[in-house]
C-alpha cells in the first residue's frame, strides 16, 4: 500500500455521482492507524494553524508565544515553548519516509474499514454499506462510482483542516 520513498496511503472512495459526494472510503489498517494513533492524538498546539483566524485557541496560541518567559513557571516555559513549535510532521511519523515502518505496516491488512465522509469509522459489511446507502437515500447502484487515491502528507493536512470545518472531509479533500 506504501512505499518507502513515497509514503502514501491508499484509499478506495465510493462517489455518489448524483450528489457529488463520498459516500465512504474503503481503508486498511494504515489508514485507520493513521487516523486513531496520530491524527487524533495531535495537541491543540499544534493544529491551531489549521483552525479560522478568528478563533479563541488561536488568539490563546499567540498570547503564549507574545508572553515573556520571565512571566512563565521556569520548568514549564521551556516545555510548552517546545510543544507548541513542533512540527505537525513530527507527529505524523508514518509520511516520514526516513522514519521506520508504522505499527499498521506489520498487522496482516485482514480487516477492511470503512471510513465515512465524516471520519467516522466501522469494519467493512454489508451491514454497515446498506445503512449508509439508506442514511444517503441511495436506492440505485448506478449512481455508485469507485475511485482510487492517494494519501500522503499534503493531503492528510488538507484533511486534518477539513475535519476541523466541515461534516464531509473526504468530500472536500478528495473531489
Amino acid at each position: 500500500m506504501a512505499t518507502k520513498a513515497t509514503r502514501k496511503m491508499s484509499l478506495k472512495l465510493l462517489i455518489n455521482k448524483k450528489d457529488d459526494k463520498v459516500v465512504f472510503a474503503e481503508v486498511k489498517n494504515d489508514f485507520i492507524d493513521f487516523l486513531f494513533n496520530h491524527f487524533l492524538t495531535l495537541p491543540i498546539g499544534t493544529i491551531v494553524s489549521f483552525l479560522p483566524k478568528e478563533n479563541c485557541l488561536r488568539d490563546l496560541h499567540e498570547s503564549i508565544n507574545k508572553m515573556e518567559k520571565a512571566y512563565l513557571l521556569h520548568n514549564e516555559s521551556e516545555d510548552l515553548t517546545l510543544k507548541l513549535k513542533t512540527p505537525v510532521f513530527a507527529f505524523l511519523p508514518f509520511f516520514n519516509r526516513y522514519s521506520s515502518r508504522s505499527r499498521s505496516d506489520q498487522h496482516d491488512d485482514l480487516v477492511t474499514y470503512m471510513v465515512a465522509d465524516d471520519l467516522s469509522v466501522t469494519p467493512m459489511s454489508m451491514t454497515s454499506t446498506m445503512a449508509l446507502f439508506k442514511k444517503y437515500n441511495i436506492q440505485e447502484v448506478d449512481v455508485l462510482e469507485e475511485k482510487v487515491v492517494s494519501i500522503g502528507l499534503e493531503e492528510a493536512l488538507h484533511l486534518l483542516h477539513c475535519a476541523l470545518h466541515s461534516e464531509e472531509a473526504l468530500t472536500n479533500v478528495f473531489l
